[in-house]
């Protein structure tokens, strides 16, 4: 009998490597798929994530703990059911935006920006969260805004191809 689980992953941890920013969406924080809503940290690459030009696959995940303080979005803090459920977010991890707040604080009807950068101290605060965070970031052949509890978030940023001398 094998110690390793069975299951989606095969019990194989997403491939680490090293993440530029402080981005990344907490475990436990569900995702719209093509098998209905899932926790972030059982999407394998390969599977089918529902973005806002449809169903797309992902290329590759990245996985980390996060040493910082994660940003906690709480319930309806941007809306009606965005996000559907209290969340963790990495500082840096883009939120999409188009209500009021885009234009009077962002000066554009759809701007990304990372929600540290949304705190109120009310509804969107430094969170304080029990013991260590993995934070997830899925990568598609372009970045995509994604579905996490109900709320756009940004994919992590496409990998930049090598271009070929001639």
């Amino acid at each position: 009998m094998s110690l390793r689980t069975s299951g989606r992953s095969a019990g194989k941890r997403p491939v680490r490597r090293h993440f530029l920013y402080k981005t990344g969406l907490c475990e436990g924080t569900t995702i719209q798929t093509q098998q209905g809503d899932l926790p972030v940290e059982y999407l394998s690459a390969g599977d089918r994530v529902m973005t806002r030009q449809g169903m797309r696959t992902v290329r590759h995940i990245t996985s980390r703990i996060l040493k910082d303080c994660p940003i906690q979005v709480r319930r309806d803090a941007l809306g009606p059911n965005r996000p559907a459920q209290d969340m963790y977010l990495a500082p840096d991890q883009g939120v999409h935006l188009q209500d009021w707040r885009a234009l009077r604080y962002f000066g554009s009807d759809q701007p990304s920006v990372p929600v540290s950068r949304l705190h109120d101290g009310e509804r969107i605060l430094w969170g304080e969260h029990p013991g260590d965070l993995t934070v997830y970031e899925l990568e598609f052949s372009e970045e995509q805004i994604i579905y996490a509890e109900g709320m756009e978030v940004m994919s992590a940023p496409a990998p930049a191809t090598p271009v070929s001398s001639a």
